[in-house]
């Protein structure tokens, strides 16, 4: 059985990704006496911070599978993981950001459906990411 730095880097990414967007995240949110302005603050910061690690992320995914054996499967599973990537940072994150600030402000924001595109977006890498992970593992066995 050989080690594969690519699995290795998919695995740590959707265990970051887990942590962040689907443990920590909501349970702020049932805290009873975190006030959702405060919720928010540390929400944005929370996941400007994640960005820049899960580009980070990406960089060493890139650089892994460059190392690891050809196979196309792993080009199309960096493409899609780097289209996720530029959709939440260039337009969700901006977006529910500024959605954020009226709400921290005291202004009432207009319900949309923005957060569920984000989560569609994280639910979709963390499939990416755990498949890719059991697939190269699998082809490194």
């Amino acid at each position: 059985m050989t080690f594969s730095w690519l699995a290795f880097t998919l695995i740590f990414w959707a265990g970051l990704l887990l942590g962040v967007s689907f443990i920590a995240t909501p349970v702020k949110f049932m805290a009873p006496h975190l006030t959702i302005q405060i919720a928010l603050e540390v929400g944005k910061a929370t996941f400007q911070i994640f960005n820049k690690i899960e580009w980070g992320m990406l960089a060493l995914t890139i650089i892994s599978a460059y190392l690891h054996r050809f196979h196309i499967l792993k080009w199309y599973l960096v493409v899609i993981l780097a289209v996720l990537m530029l959709l939440e940072s260039l337009w969700l994150l901006p977006i529910l950001d500024r959605r954020a600030d009226l709400v921290i402000a005291g202004e009432l924001a207009v319900p949309g459906t923005l957060h569920w595109f984000y989560i569609i977006a994280d639910v979709i890498k963390l499939i990416v990411l755990l498949a890719g992970a059991w697939y190269i593992s699998k082809e490194t066995i």
